[in-house]
């Protein structure tokens, strides 16, 4: 489609922003569908849960270093063509997933899935750029219940599917099928956007963020393996502190940073990518323990002995209430009843109050269930607020890399969140099997606390940061250059 943005018919744009919302929501069903599935897959393969959560924080690994690259991609080549690129390599990775007959193969797949973290920012960049002069208000709102929407589909996949091999065998081969529909609706409705020749993608700071975050994550799995007192986790652990130090010195180097630093240090990008990290950490924890505790076993005093009609049943709330916050969302800033700052407030109190609830009610359907709903709303009500903010706070021309980079640091929360829990769930399991209950406990009460975080964060983010801020002089003299957009 090669008509100029401005002359778009809105059946068209109709179309397009259809696709968008499609695109946004097979990655949330693949997301929330397997997270449902993990103990499924752990059983299926014969595997430990810390090795099981792999699945999901090897996924969101490998989602922080693509979202940067398939950003520079679209700068480079065009993000429709990109966003369609995308697709067809979600749909193979799917196939190949669907017929994997052993546990490294499905993992491989799972990591290959995780370019898909590139399709929101790119959906953005889109809306901003295919169809110019527009609110974004009603899309971003629109785009934000779809991942309620395609989680949702995803978990109600699972009931139907049923248990076993054979239901993460069917949520994938319809992943592949609906990547193959929207990519040839993409082709035939989504707008060109502009081709930047400058642009470059930043190897090395890449490549250092990719082993700063293996080593963090690969840490955390050798304690919940080996116990606190393992020689490896800690080695790893010092080898992730030196690559911070390393990764900040090029960043600050680089022209076209991945993770601009400069960015990063103004009031109004620090407190979203810090309410981003914290409430991703409670977003992928819930969706990922959730389905753990409604499938262990009532002699545990936590587990619900839940069967695949039950767990539905379990994080279905969670998808209804995202649908519902996506378009609530949209609906309070476009009439202007509520601010995206206020609405960005509320979501991450419903983002605290979610673990508190798991804290207080462990061990029953209706705790669980209204954890999961308190997930869902605020995941909603935040996804659009957050994009309308960060565009707005950007300084001009740099609002594709604080959306970018804000993708990435939700990722890097969510896989922290996950692989945190377990290690401390591996940490003090019990002779059955099962971890303890107070283990549990424990894990519910450090996300409420870092929850708790993210509401001062968002308390933080200025109220008259509607107005980009002036360039800032950096510390040679020089005045920060704007980074084209890498989403």
């Amino acid at each position: 489609m090669n008509k100029a943005p401005g002359r778009t018919p809105a059946g068209t744009r109709r179309a397009a922003l259809g696709v968008l919302a499609g695109a946004c929501g097979l990655f949330s069903m693949l997301q929330l569908g397997v997270a449902t599935l993990l103990p499924q897959i752990q059983h299926a393969f014969g595997v430990s849960g810390t090795d099981a959560a792999w699945i999901v924080s090897g996924h969101l690994l490998v989602a922080c270093v693509a979202t940067p690259v398939v950003g520079r991609l679209g700068d480079l080549y065009g993000r429709r063509v990109v966003l369609v690129a995308v697709l067809a390599v979600v749909a193979v990775a799917a196939v190949v997933a669907a017929a994997a007959q052993s546990f490294t193969v499905l993992l491989v797949a799972r990591l290959v899935q995780g370019v898909a973290a590139g399709l929101f920012p790119l959906a953005i960049g889109l809306l901003r750029e295919g169809f110019p002069g527009r609110s974004l208000a009603g899309p971003t709102g629109v785009l934000s219940a779809a991942f309620g929407t395609g989680g949702g589909i995803g978990i109600l996949l699972v009931g139907v599917f049923g248990d076993g091999a054979a239901a993460f065998r069917g949520l994938f081969v319809t992943a592949a099928v609906l990547a193959g529909v929207l990519l040839v609706a993409g082709l035939a409705v989504l707008p060109e956007t502009p081709r930047r020749a400058g642009t470059r993608v930043d190897i090395p700071g890449l490549l250092l963020l990719s082993a700063v975050s293996a080593c963090l994550l690969l840490a955390l799995s050798q304690y919940g393996r080996e116990g606190l007192g393992s020689a490896t986790g800690a080695l790893l652990l010092l080898a992730g502190a030196a690559g911070c130090v390393a990764l900040v010195q090029v960043e600050r180097r680089s022209s076209q940073p991945a993770i601009d630093t400069r960015l990063l240090g103004r009031r109004p990008i620090w407190t979203l990518n810090v309410v981003s990290l914290l409430t991703g950490l409670v977003m992928f924890q819930t969706g990922i323990l959730a389905p753990v505790l409604a499938d262990a076993p009532r002699s545990t005093g936590y587990g619900l002995s839940a069967d695949g009609g039950l767990t539905v049943l379990v994080m279905l709330p969670m998808q209804v209430a995202a649908v519902t916050g996506g378009l609530l969302s949209g609906w309070l800033r476009q009439s202007g009843r509520m601010s995206a700052r206020a609405v960005m407030i509320t979501s991450t109190v419903l983002f605290a109050a979610s673990p508190a609830v798991f804290g207080l009610m462990t061990g029953t359907a209706a705790g669980l269930a209204l954890g999961t709903a308190l997930t869902g709303l605020g995941t909603g009500l935040l996804g659009g607020a957050m994009a309308e903010l960060l565009m707005l706070a950007s300084p001009s021309g740099s609002a594709g890399v604080t959306v970018g980079i804000n993708s990435v640091l939700r990722n890097l929360g969510g896989s922290f969140g996950v692989q945190v829990s377990f290690m401390v769930l591996a940490v003090t399991t019990s002779t059955g099997g099962y971890p303890a209950v107070s283990s549990y406990t424990a894990v519910f009460v450090g996300a409420t606390v870092l929850a708790a975080a993210g509401v001062a964060a968002a308390l933080a983010f200025p109220r008259t940061a509607g107005q980009p801020e002036a360039e800032a002089p950096i510390s040679s003299g020089r005045v920060t250059r704007p980074i084209r957009p890498t989403t």
